[in-house]
């Protein structure tokens, strides 16, 4: 029961954060793909570079592309989606920052190199903010946003929804529970696996358990 409440507890404290609105930019040619594992609505045809969040733990999912075609030849560059996961102030106005480069070649050395070159910065305060940075490898297929997540759920590396305030509230409240490793991973699968009705379904549920 102990732990049942707990997780219950990280599942309400989850939702009541967040209410003061941040911002997140990734200027062209970088584009939006996922937010805390949702697809936005990036698409071919429409692309997305800044999206409103709220106060708390952020996965970011984004990508490169760039077309350096000429008449003579089709240069279009992809580079692989880069994931980035952070604490998020309230109200920050959160941007990627590097350094461009200036032709074909250099884009494509900086491709290999993202993760590295790659800072967030808060534009209100002009704090560089501590981020996980890391590149995945381009997923298959058209859907991009759903092959990033797909990977990331594979390699447990997906967004797990708790934010590192609501952790410390929930165990403030209820202190340490001894836990079921086995049972836990096994928890930790089926959520990332489900889409977000069913975590919706499981979230009203947990907390009608308390």
């Amino acid at each position: 029961m102990k732990m049942r409440s707990t997780l219950a507890a990280l599942v309400v404290a989850g939702l009541s954060f967040g209410a003061s609105a941040a911002t997140f930019e990734a200027q062209q040619p970088y584009q939006i793909y996922l937010v805390d594992g949702e697809k936005t609505a990036n698409s071919i045809t429409k692309s997305i570079h800044k999206v409103e969040i709220g106060e708390g733990k952020h996965q970011f999912a984004v990508a490169y592309t760039k077309d350096f075609s000429n008449r003579s030849e089709v240069r279009l560059l992809n580079g692989d989606p880069v994931i980035i996961t952070l604490e998020v102030p309230a109200d920050a106005q959160l941007s990627l920052d590097y350094s461009p480069p200036i032709n074909y070649q250099l884009t494509r050395q900086f491709l290999r190199e993202q993760e590295t070159q790659l800072r967030v910065v808060d534009k209100a305060s002009g704090r560089v903010m501590e981020a996980d940075i890391f590149t995945i490898p381009t997923p298959a297929g058209l859907d991009t946003g759903r092959g990033i997540q797909s990977y990331l759920q594979e390699q447990g590396k997906a967004f797990n929804g708790r934010t590192e305030a609501a952790v410390a509230a929930a165990q403030a409240k209820f202190g340490e529970a001894a836990v079921d490793a086995d049972a836990l991973d096994m928890l930790k699968h089926w959520w990332n696996a489900a889409d977000k009705d069913t975590r919706r379904a499981f979230q009203i549920w947990l907390i009608q358990q308390q």
